[in-house]
């Protein structure tokens, strides 16, 4: 079944080929997004490749992408439009390395977020009190989460599915629930109340 896939996304080179100008133009911004994204569907290739088939068969990469080259996403819409129900605000700053694994239903809003950060499906990221969360390197953020506020997450976070988080959360820790508790901290079960 691979094979038939990149022989469609190899096929479709021509349809992105003004894609590709804006990847390689914004290939700083782009490249570790891609690597991170074919090695998830568990292939390594050229990161202009991996692009195509990213581009091809992951119709939510491309709202990523058309993030990372701002305006000039208005040029190439028609060709390749974006997942609908995938949203990334534009005026969030976002490290290299981000993940969207299946983001159907998911709004991503924050300040700032780091390096590695993964978002999976039905993700509310945003304003509480018109503050916005700034997130840290390797962070995942697991399905139907909800991470608002002014707050503070610490580098190497996994955020469980269904948390609902209002508060801010150190480095090093899993945090679970409604109201969000941390069940592990620096590797150790702790189940401590924030």
């Amino acid at each position: 079944m691979s094979r038939i896939k990149w022989l469609i996304a190899i096929i479709n080179i021509p349809r992105f080929l003004l894609h590709l100008l804006f990847f390689f133009i914004y290939r700083k911004r782009n490249e570790e997004d891609v690597v991170v994204g074919i090695s998830h569907h568990g292939f390594k290739c050229s990161s202009w490749l991996g692009f195509v088939y990213l581009m091809t068969f992951d119709k939510t990469y491309r709202n990523l992408f058309y993030f990372r080259i701002g305006v000039f996403k208005y040029l190439l819409f028609f060709l390749a439009p974006p997942h609908n129900s995938f949203v990334i605000a534009t005026h969030t700053t976002i490290g290299k390395g981000f993940l969207g694994i299946h983001p159907i239903g998911t709004f991503v809003n924050a300040e700032r977020i780091g390096q590695n950060f993964v978002v999976k499906n039905n993700v509310t990221i945003g304003y509480h009190k018109n503050k916005r969360p700034l997130i840290g390197n390797n962070v995942t953020i697991n399905s139907n989460a909800v991470v608002v506020g002014d707050i503070t997450i610490g580098n190497n976070v996994i955020v469980g599915v269904g948390t609902v988080l209002l508060k801010s959360v150190p480095d090093n820790c899993v945090v679970v629930g409604n109201p969000a508790y941390i069940l592990k901290e620096g590797g150790v079960r702790v189940q401590k109340k924030m």
